[in-house]
């Protein structure tokens, strides 16, 4: 009678040890044990810098593991690829888009603001006291203030370089010490690694199939030889002549057979990709390339970095070292603009952006990251010859035209029709260039209120890199 008196109790006892340990019953327990614990805040963040993924997941986890551990915040990193822009319009459009989003982040909307994409920091708490530790020339209309109004920080900046691999120079019998300064040099050089190659590995490559490098590597190049390109900061206009000399030289890359295959159709990852095998002698280089190389399609052989080829060999100016806001759009859209605050403010600080140079993935504008915050240099191969070598270049960013929608046609969509059909390059770069600045003409008489001054630097030198003071300044 006893035994028999025990077994609805065991039973009983059995199918709570069963609920306990149940997902349920955990979470039932969990929830009574937390009832009076803050609930984690999630914040979503999207980034199309898939150069420096690791980096960023290591210094997110540092965070949620810091401050967001004692505020009670969760941070998420995406990495987003090609289809960026449409995957990020359809979230908007559903409501579902990021709280934070990487800065540099072409959005697709003429103006992200009133689109509701990216707002300002200046009602977030504490933000006069976080401005105040940010030197004064931090605050560029257009770049990291809009309407007078601070949406971001100044601390990213890409320059051009050409990257070549140097133990296909070595197979040719050419010093690797040695890179080419003038096109002839460069065409002939591509010309023997191709021969070399046999129909696998080429001389040259460039991504012809990527409208965006409008604003880069092409006009970059352009400048080195003293040629305003894409903007010219003197005139306060347009200058789509400029590109002549460079693309003018790939068509001849691509006569001399030098050039890699389907160049409207390869996209710069694509390019990059096939670096990374082995089978690219030389390409544009852009400083971001450095974290592709090394961790996105790692090169597994001697590969370098040289400074800008000019079409003669000689010095003629610098080029544009483009500097752009980062790190951190904060959306509209976000329910959770506190947190996400933090996130912001955690990212801005000097030590974190040393840890990031350490880390041999990101240039900052500061120099006083360099100075005081930069305790080691990076061994990341290619890094030092982007990041220590700005005597090469001049810093400036877009010409600031708010609202701006350019058109469909430019420099390269010429480009992409002269390398498959032919044409007269100069005159259809000409044509663009008259339907660029008269579009600009137009955008001046519809907005009275923007100024030609704003974009126009009188004093620019070429040679020296200064840019000297506009004739006028946005007074928002």
């Amino acid at each position: 009678m006893r035994v028999k008196g025990w077994i609805p109790i065991l039973l009983l006892l059995l199918i709570g040890v069963v609920f306990v340990l149940s997902p349920e019953g955990l979470l039932r327990i969990r929830s009574i044990f937390t009832f009076n614990t803050k609930p984690v805040v999630k914040i979503s963040m999207w980034t199309h810098h898939r150069h420096m993924a690791d980096c960023l997941q290591k210094l997110v986890d540092r965070f949620n593991d810091s401050v967001g551990k004692e505020k009670g915040i969760e941070v998420s990193l995406r990495i987003i690829g090609d289809d960026s822009w449409n995957v990020f319009h359809e979230a908007q459009n559903r409501g579902e888009g990021p709280d934070l989003y990487s800065s540099g982040f072409i959005t697709g909307y003429a103006n992200p603001f009133t689109a509701g994409a990216v707002t300002w920091y200046d009602d977030l708490p504490g933000f006069e006291e976080w401005k105040k530790q940010w030197p004064d020339w931090y605050w560029i209309e257009g770049l990291t203030t809009y309407q007078g109004r601070v949406y971001a920080l100044p601390i990213q900046v890409f320059n051009s370089r050409l990257i070549y691999n140097r133990d296909l120079f070595r197979a040719i019998g050419r010093d690797p010490d040695q890179p080419p300064r003038s096109y002839q040099e460069l065409r002939q050089i591509a010309k023997e690694i191709t021969e070399y190659g046999d129909g696998k590995i080429f001389g040259f490559a460039y991504c012809g199939a990527d409208l965006w490098p409008l604003e880069w590597m092409p006009s970059q190049w352009a400048e080195a030889n003293g040629d305003p390109a894409f903007w010219d900061w003197k005139e306060g206009k347009w200058a789509m002549q400029g590109y002549y000399r460079v693309f003018d030289l790939l068509l001849k890359l691509d006569a001399d057979g030098s050039l890699f295959p389907g160049t409207v159709v390869l996209t710069n990852d694509a390019l990059r990709a096939q670096f990374a095998q082995g089978r690219i002698g030389m390409f544009m280089g852009e400083a971001w390339d450095v974290g592709v190389l090394n961790y996105q399609f790692p090169a597994k052989f001697d590969w370098g970095v040289a400074p800008i080829p000019t079409y003669d060999g000689e010095f003629h100016g610098k080029s544009r070292a483009m500097v752009l806001a980062g790190f951190w759009n904060l959306n509209k859209q976000s329910r959770h603009q506190l947190e996400a605050w933090e996130v912001i403010k955690w990212f801005s600080q000097y030590e974190v952006r040393g840890l990031m140079y350490e880390e041999g993935i990101h240039i900052d504008i500061d120099p006083l990251v360099i100075k005081d915050y930069v305790k080691k240099l990076p061994q990341t191969t290619g890094f030092l010859e982007f990041a220590t070598t700005f005597d090469q270049d001049y810093l400036a960013t877009y010409p600031h035209l708010p609202d701006w929608e350019r058109p469909i046609e430019s420099p390269c969509t010429v480009f992409q029709r002269i390398i498959r059909e032919g044409g007269d390059l100069m005159g259809e770069l000409k044509k663009v260039d008259d339907l660029w600045n008269e579009k600009l003409d137009e955008y001046y008489r519809n907005n009275p209120d923007f100024e030609r001054g704003w974009n126009i630097y009188p004093d620019f030198n070429r040679r020296t890199g200064e840019l000297g003071e506009p004739l006028a300044k946005p007074n928002y």
